[in-house]
């Protein structure tokens, strides 16, 4: 065990370290490179999101059609099954973002899109099925962090928070078009390529952390927070090495408090704080549906007889709606607030998914059931990420990613769940569609519902001065 000596001579370490990184001049165009940075992180981040699940259908058949002969939605149930692994590593999470409250933001920035690079080098690679899941899982692990955009929240206007965000993530949403593009030259008709479509995503999800790693600085309100919490008396920073008396222990109660971090410590206050609370029960609602809803597009379309082609045009309209959405709720969101954007995507995620599933099953134009799925898929996007800042914008900048740690192990619990219901919903029907539809409605109306009547609105706050 560490003497109190060590202790403060680790403490008075890093707080000279954390005022030499505050008082660092700032690099020439410091700003506008920071924010190029997170563009690419962000378009990194979408490319990742989105890419298992545009060649799902070719890696459905490769593991397990084509060796076990059986029906594709079975097949899609064994799919299902496998992924759950995933959530195992989720478990982590909560705990992974926790530490961006001690260690920073920048450091997370660029290994979590290192991460994504070599989840997907992985999944390029993959010989076999386990090593292909293995890299899915770190896809999907690093994917989880958004780190990108807790810096954008902490670096930007208050006043613009969402409009700047909307802009940044409506256009990094359009790097999504290159997987289809990929999809169309790599694979072509032969879906037994598809590992190539990982190639260059994992180049460039490398290059981009190099380049965050060369032209960021740590974050003011990270640093202001941290330096704070280290110049503070050293019982308030280890109020567990000195034994006080109980009315010590009362007058300190609340001054410790305000300095801890921690996914248990956040859980705690979120448990009495009724808007943090309501929040994770909002999330974790949408993450009952989440998997389903978001997670078998391309091979809903394929199911429904959907060619190649076909579906290369559908996803390629994808991005661009996407991007239009995101762009329109970010001025939207400064206007009229997170709730109304929330609570339309919503619903209009919910009416996207039927209109897309029918229109695939009717064999339409490819490119109305693209535009069906570009509107379900990026408004339900949409209605998470508002439901991630709201939680951001409620909870105080030393605990923040703690906070959002905490939500997240409860959300584990939907996302948990959730995974359970495209593994039987598929054998509801014939098309794997149908189940799906017929298994996630419920839950996007819950959430909906109960974040309009138990949750305030969080437009305009000043993110310095949030307390619990």
């Amino acid at each position: 065990m560490k003497t109190r000596e060590q202790i403060d001579e680790r403490d008075k370490k890093e707080l000279e370290f954390r005022k030499n990184q505050n008082g660092k001049k700032a690099l020439k165009y410091g700003f506008a490179c920071t924010l190029i940075a997170l563009f690419l992180a962000s378009v990194v981040d979408e490319i990742s999101s989105s890419i298992g699940t545009q060649i799902q259908s070719s890696v459905v058949t490769e593991f397990f059609v084509r060796p076990l002969n059986i029906p594709y939605n079975e097949a899609m149930a064994m799919f299902s099954t496998a992924t759950t692994f995933s959530y195992a590593l989720m478990a982590l999470v909560p705990f992974y973002k926790a530490l961006a409250d001690k260690i920073g933001r920048k450091p997370f920035l660029v290994f979590n899109t290192f991460g994504m690079g070599m989840g997907m080098a992985l999944a390029c690679w993959s010989p076999n099925m386990v090593v292909y899941f293995i890299g899915y899982g770190m896809t999907v692990f690093f994917v989880q962090h958004d780190m990108q955009i807790v810096y954008l929240y902490e670096i930007v206007p208050k006043e613009k928070r969402a409009t700047i965000y909307g802009l940044i993530k409506g256009i990094s949403t359009l790097g999504i078009v290159l997987i289809p593009m990929l999809r169309s030259s790599v694979m072509g008709t032969d879906t037994s390529l598809w590992r190539g479509v990982y190639i260059i995503p994992a180049v460039i999800a490398i290059v981009v952390s190099l380049f965050s790693l060369l032209v960021t600085r740590e974050s003011k309100t990270f640093l202001h927070q941290r330096i704070s919490y280290l110049e503070s008396p050293y019982e308030v920073r280890h109020p567990e090495v000195k034994k006080l008396s109980k009315e010590e222990k009362k007058n300190q109660k609340e001054e410790n408090k305000q300095q801890k971090t921690g996914v248990f410590h956040a859980l705690g206050h979120l448990i009495k704080n009724k808007q943090l609370l309501w929040l994770a029960i909002v999330s974790c609602a949408f993450a009952l549906g989440s998997t389903t809803i978001s997670g078998y597009s391309e091979s809903i379309m394929t199911d429904f007889g959907m060619t190649p082609e076909t579906v290369n045009e559908a996803l390629i309209i994808y991005p661009f709606l996407y991007a239009a959405l995101i762009v329109g709720a970010g001025f939207v969101g400064d206007k009229l607030g997170r709730k109304t954007i929330v609570s339309v995507c919503g619903a209009l995620a919910v009416l996207g998914f039927i209109s897309f599933n029918v229109s695939a099953w009717l064999t339409g134009s490819p490119y109305l059931v693209g535009i069906f799925y570009g509107l379900y898929l990026g408004c339900w996007w949409i209605t998470l990420d508002y439901v991630g800042m709201m939680v951001a914008e409620s909870a105080p900048t030393y605990n923040r990613g703690s906070v959002l740690g905490a939500v997240n192990l409860i959300t584990m619990v939907g996302s948990g769940l959730g995974s359970i219901v495209p593994i039987f919903a598929v054998l509801l029907f014939d098309k794997i569609g149908f189940g799906y539809m017929t298994a996630v409605m419920p839950f996007a109306f819950i959430g909906v519902l109960l974040l309009i009547f138990k949750v305030k609105e969080t437009k305009g706050v000043d993110l310095d001065k949030v307390t619990y």
